[in-house]
């Protein structure tokens, strides 16, 4: 279960920063009136990149409290 939730952290935000480059590559500029264009690569990117770190988080979190639960138990 926790290899899974390391895996899919480590997946979304390998899209997410994959969404934000091609963003900055491709699809953002400014027209004549000064006006930014841009396309939904950015709050993808950016949606992505934060379900990524939580993910990640909420492993190293329970990776934690199981070795801390273990140490306890040991003594």
């Amino acid at each position: 279960m926790n290899n899974k939730l390391l895996l899919s952290g480590f997946v979304f935000t390998l899209i997410g920063v994959v969404s934000v480059l091609i963003e900055n590559t491709f699809y953002q500029y400014i027209d004549e009136d000064g006006f930014l264009h841009e396309s939904l690569f950015m709050p993808l990117g950016v949606v992505f990149l934060a379900i990524g770190l939580l993910l990640i988080f909420v492993f190293s979190v329970l990776k934690l409290a199981r070795l801390v639960r273990r140490k306890t138990h040991e003594k």
